[in-house]
């Protein structure tokens, strides 16, 4: 039964690449930065409504969400594509195709992968599919977002979910860890002035730079694997001025909360080092990503695995920070991978190849529909 379900739903997707082409297109088109998803969102749900998901709705956190055949249903999978991208200050995005390579920012990351859930919605209802899951649209994954949307899906299924998938990133890479991260923001404030009268007060920069030293001295394990990078830095006002602030941000990162942990606790001694009565040192934390929790192997990792060896592929999984982390720090089974190659992911020339997205839709129903 499985393989003759199997081929109807490639049949389909060959027929109606055309259909999702033209949606991906639209996807892409719109704008849509973390934080400023509204209009995507109100996009995606006349899109849903339009195909019949009556029950469709928006959340106060802003995801999209469309609940299928689980009213009596004790637990069902829910499966998410985050509708927010990490390119704010653009006004218009329009897609180019060149051979089989499409080029905008967003294409792959998260667009391809946002019209492979409204394409799949059109399936289910074309083929009169009951199958018992949540379908959502999220926002706040990327940068600073701080997995908003993530945490209200997960809060309001969480319970009854048997697992959650992300779908994001390539169709060969699968997350099955999450990393976890600690942001800040650090402020280095001192008296500063002129720099010649008042030679040898503190300078912010110069206090700042050497609480950069020391933080970049710090050892940390490479299993498990944990990471840091001061990302920006700003301050000073004239190349005549003592700087009197400085404010540069901070990322930390670990596949172990125990890690993690430790290697913020090292970077909070060496700001109390660095801060006196003529250097200030404040922080604001500006997002916590949670690492994974238990959840060691679960049968939705075998179902790839499956899936993949059919058609002779190898499965690598490997660990990330997606809107995956949220469940997986709850316990909950889950998974992130997506539909698309490419490259130049968070860049405004990033590419997909286009003779990826048949065999990722094909791989991405199988995976939903166990075929």
């Amino acid at each position: 039964m499985n393989e003759i379900m199997r081929q109807i739903v490639n049949d389909y997707i060959e027929k109606h690449m055309p259909d999702y082409l033209r949606t991906l297109y639209d996807v892409i088109s719109i704008v849509s930065p973390t934080g400023a998803e509204q209009k995507k969102a109100a996009w995606i749900l006349d899109q849903v409504h339009g195909l019949g998901f009556d029950s469709a709705y928006q959340d106060e956190a802003g995801n999209v969400i469309v609940p299928h055949c689980i009213d009596g249903v004790e637990t069902f999978p829910l499966y998410t594509a985050h509708m927010d991208t990490v390119f704010a200050g653009i006004d218009a995005i329009t897609p180019d195709i060149e051979g089989n390579i499409l080029r905008a920012p967003s294409c792959g990351d998260n667009s391809s992968d946002v019209a492979a859930l409204l394409f799949l919605l059109q399936m289910m209802r074309d083929l009169k599919q009951k199958t018992s899951a949540v379908f959502a649209f999220n926002v706040g994954e990327e940068g600073l977002g701080n997995l908003k949307g993530s945490k209200a899906l997960t809060d309001a299924f969480g319970h009854r979910l048997s697992y959650f998938m992300a779908v994001d990133g390539n169709n060969d890479r699968f997350v099955n860890l999450a990393v976890g991260s600690h942001r800040y923001a650090v402020h280095v404030v001192t008296a500063g002035g002129h720099s010649y009268a008042a030679f040898g007060n503190a300078n912010a920069i110069n206090e700042a730079a050497a609480i950069i030293r020391d933080f970049y001295a710090l050892k940390v394990p490479r299993d498990p694997r944990t990471t840091y990078n001061v990302g920006t830095i700003q301050g000073g006002t004239t190349v005549n001025s003592i700087a009197a602030e400085v404010e540069f941000t901070v990322d930390m990162r670990s596949v172990s909360a125990t890690e993690l942990d430790k290697l913020d606790a090292a970077f909070h001694r060496i700001l109390k080092d660095h801060t006196s009565d003529k250097v200030q040192v404040e922080t604001l934390l500006l997002g916590k990503r949670p690492c994974s929790d238990g959840v060691k192997h679960h049968e939705i990792y075998d179902r790839i695995c499956r899936i993949r060896k059919r058609e002779g592929l190898q499965t690598v999984f490997s660990a990330s920070s997606t809107d995956a982390n949220i469940p997986l720090s709850r316990g909950i089974p889950a998974i992130a991978f997506g539909i698309s190659k490419g490259k130049g992911a968070h860049t405004l020339q990033e590419e997909l190849d286009m003779t990826s997205l048949e065999p990722g839709l094909k791989q991405l129903a199988a995976f939903i529909w166990d075929l």
